[in-house]
């Protein structure tokens, strides 16, 4: 570490000590006086992590509900807000009468992920979720990976991504109960024709438009004059990409970057005219 500078396994005991790092006593002891392990009450703060596990019951005698939990006490923060306390639940389940888990919700320990699965009376899954926890105290959330629901008797009913900011993305898709596609969205896609828009508009062109003509097979350094110039080196590209004409394994992917090069060159036009 640089001079000063603390490091968790690199400075000594003491300096982590006077610095403030470690604010427990090391556990020292002399083996050849004996050791009695039934006799060691050293370890005097494991309150503050002590996981608690409440049930309740059915009339029936089945059980209802089960929660663990950990107690979180209060604390300042280091920018001095006070933190009230708070409990943090890792497992909670909800049963019928008749001991179907209805709902489990897993928070784990160390992670940010809150995943909440739901399921139907006959026990089959009805949706699942996923959370990314921001804040423990006060769980603010926001939606987060793969979200889907099912029908009661089997097969899925929709499936939607989110990314890390809580925003939908990639393909998202519902389904009728005979498993057919009812709706489709390519969330990505979208950004992605946004992105090159807005720079357009803030004249960040440059690199994505010498790409653009790079694709639709342009000579270097030559932009279109026309509109149907690029159209009529778009129509080329998809004589020679189009999935439903071409045997390369790469040949949809191909087609799909010869439609968005297209797609910016005619918007370069438009923003320019």
């Amino acid at each position: 570490p640089a001079p000063n500078q603390i490091d968790l396994h690199r400075s000594t005991y003491e300096e982590l000590r006077v610095a403030k790092i470690y604010t427990r006593t090391r556990q020292d002891m002399c083996l050849a006086l004996g050791y009695n392990s039934d006799d060691d009450h050293s370890e005097d703060d494991e309150g503050e992590g002590r996981m608690y596990t409440e049930r309740t019951y059915h009339d029936n005698g089945a059980l209802k509900f089960q929660r663990t939990y950990q107690s979180m006490p209060a604390k300042a923060h280091p920018d001095g807000r006070y933190l009230p306390p708070a409990e943090r639940t890792t497992e909670e389940k909800h049963f019928s009468p008749e001991g179907t888990c209805m709902l489990e919700v897993y928070f784990g320990l160390g992670q940010p992920y809150l995943s909440r699965k739901h399921c139907w009376a006959n026990g089959k899954v009805k949706s699942e979720k996923l959370f990314y926890v921001e804040d423990e105290r006060t769980m603010k959330s926001r939606k987060s990976g793969h979200w889907r629901t099912y029908y009661e008797q089997g097969g899925i009913e929709s499936e939607v991504q989110y990314d890390g900011n809580g925003m939908r993305c990639s393909y998202c898709k519902r389904y009728a109960p005979d498993g057919s596609i009812e709706w489709c969205k390519d969330y990505t896609k979208d950004y992605i024709n946004r992105v090159q828009t807005a720079n357009v508009h803030t004249g960040n062109t440059f690199s994505g438009a010498d790409e653009a003509m790079r694709i639709l097979g342009f000579p270097q350094g030559r932009f279109p004059k026309t509109l149907h110039e690029v159209n009529r080196q778009y129509r080329r590209q998809c004589t020679l990409l189009h999935p439903d004409k071409s045997d390369a394994p790469d040949a949809a992917l191909r087609f799909e970057e010869a439609t968005r090069a297209r797609d910016l060159l005619l918007r370069l036009f438009e923003a320019s005219s």
